[in-house]
């Protein structure tokens, strides 16, 4: 069994992980607790390239926790990891709470406007 491949094409009860298409990263749908960051980390190793970071689109998340979000800083501070997309109530909750910036990235602001092709592109 290619365990890249089962990292990059993931999912279990909670969450589900997919290969970006356009750029080298994930995807994350549902939800992130520290258990399934270690995962979400462990896919991001699989897909980076050239040395930097690799992209993570969070655009699909519906929770995540404090430590997700504590590991997410870090590794973004390390420049492991870029997040490109952030869910809309996931930008509120960092911009609300004045957490250290994980941006710039662009905000899913849902389906239909999703499927038009249309983002918003904010840096908190």
């Amino acid at each position: 069994m290619d365990i890249r491949a089962s990292l990059l094409n993931y999912h279990d009860d909670t969450m589900r992980i997919t290969p970006l298409t356009a750029l080298p990263g994930v995807r994350v749908d549902g939800e992130l607790d520290y258990r399934g960051m270690i995962t979400v980390m462990a896919a991001l190793s699989a897909v980076r390239r050239d040395g930097g970071p690799a992209c993570l689109d969070l655009g699909g998340l519906k929770f995540i926790d404090v430590e997700s979000l504590r590991a997410l800083d870090i590794a973004r501070r390390k420049e492991l990891v870029q997040v490109v997309v952030v869910s809309e109530w996931l930008h509120r909750v960092l911009t609300r709470t004045g957490w250290p910036t994980l941006g710039p990235y662009a905000i899913d602001i849902g389906l239909a406007m999703r499927e038009s092709g249309v983002r918003e592109s904010l840096a908190p």
